[in-house]
């Protein structure tokens, strides 16, 4: 035997031995999380990306006993993420203080195409009428970031969760900037006018392309709701505006209620599936308005969702708004509807601001037109910003 394969077989012995440790670790302390994730690049151990939801008290030592990696612990919401081995799964799952154990579910922008909307809902009318414009009100659009340097836009500041630099939460895709855009646009010489062009928009860039990750989703109202308790009270969200849709999971439930819970009015896209909203989230969560759509001619959106969970209808087809590169475009979808209803609740808000969230919500419901669709469709009706405001409809239609 020469000594260079003596030298090869001692190696391949040491490194059996060393792999043969690391499998049998002794289950009654708390594994080295360093080793774990050795071994998890290394493929000996499965691991799954999950979302822990529990009931409050923080399962970190029993997620550390099964040999989970803990990546996030959330401060306002009942939620961990962690990579846990695959084989604990199951008996994690029966631990009393977990609610649930779901893997990412990917969301999608409720929009399908690249301003008749504002002058159908009278919010025009409210400007002129009033000079409300939605001042002093802080509403943020979870979505693909903003165009920073559009002329039309005027922006507070905003975040990203999409990496450690939270400035850098420009938009590349175009649908954040649109949102913005017809809550927000300025009131000026130029291009369009949003709803409530005075309020505070701002960004909390969830994604940079029309597929959103669940985890990114609880990171982005995880944020909303600790500016509740930064000490700053002018920063606090007090709308959001969220113009997704995918199926419902615990920890996207758990985290709209509580962000429903600090005082946050949810402003939801019905969908674009031409189906029941009741399977999509966060429409459907009863703490969210879930806003359906329709167009310039009185019709209801031929894709739009429907269902006893619809509250309002608001204009979403040819909906021209802001876009990349200081432009403007039309976009088509019920993206399109729920910042229409955002913009329209800064006006009410911004006229009474003792109101509450449920107080604004009730407000919406009150005023909104009836158009004599069915409640499926229509919920309580147009959103009606000139009724909601000033509760006259001289405004012309």
């Amino acid at each position: 035997m020469t000594k260079h394969y003596f030298a090869q077989t001692l190696l391949l012995v040491f490194t059996i031995a060393f792999v043969l440790a690391g499998c049998s670790q002794d289950q009654s302390t708390a594994p080295d999380t360093s080793s774990l994730t050795s071994q998890k690049l290394s493929g000996i151990i499965e691991y799954k990306d999950v979302l822990i939801t529990h009931y409050g008290d923080r399962p970190r030592a029993a997620l550390e006993a099964a040999g989970a990696i803990v990546r996030e612990e959330y401060k306002y919401i009942p939620v961990m993420e962690a990579s846990v081995p695959a084989y604990a799964l199951d008996a994690l799952r029966k631990n009393p203080k977990i609610r649930a154990i779901e893997e990412d579910v990917v969301h999608e922008y409720c929009q399908q195409t690249l301003d008749w909307g504002v002058d159908r809902i009278d919010a025009e009318y409210v400007h002129a009428e009033s000079g409300n414009r939605g001042a002093g009100i802080n509403v943020a659009v979870l979505d693909t970031g903003g165009d920073k340097d559009h002329p039309d836009l005027t922006w507070s500041p905003g975040t990203t969760v999409m990496g450690k630099d939270t400035t850098r939460w420009d938009d590349k895709n175009g649908h954040g900037t649109h949102c913005a855009g017809i809550i927000s646009a300025d009131d000026n010489d130029i291009g369009i006018v949003g709803v409530a062009p005075e309020c505070d928009v701002i960004m909390v860039q969830i994604s940079r392309a029309s597929r959103i990750s669940l985890f990114k989703i609880i990171k982005g109202i995880e944020w909303c709701i600790a500016t509740h308790h930064d000490g700053d009270e002018d920063n606090d969200v007090q709308i959001m505006s969220m113009s997704f849709s995918g199926g419902p999971t615990e920890a996207e439930g758990v985290a709209l209620s509580a962000a429903y819970a600090e005082g946050i009015l949810l402003v939801a896209a019905a969908g674009n599936s031409r189906s029941d909203v009741a399977n999509y989230y966060p429409a459907a969560h009863p703490d969210v308005m879930a806003i359906s759509g329709i167009d310039a001619y009185g019709q209801a959106y031929y894709n739009t969702n429907y269902g006893e969970e619809i509250e309002l209808i608001a204009p979403a087809v040819n909906v021209l708004s802001t876009y990349l590169e200081g432009s403007y475009t039309t976009m088509t979808g019920t993206s399109m509807a729920c910042p229409h209803v955002a913009g329209t609740a800064a006006l009410i808000w911004s006229d009474n601001p003792s109101m509450t969230h449920q107080q604004v919500r009730d407000q919406l419901h009150a005023t909104a037109e009836d158009i004599s669709f069915p409640q499926t469709y229509q919920g309580y009706g147009l959103v009606d910003a000139e009724n909601a405001t000033l509760g006259t409809t001289f405004g012309d239609d």
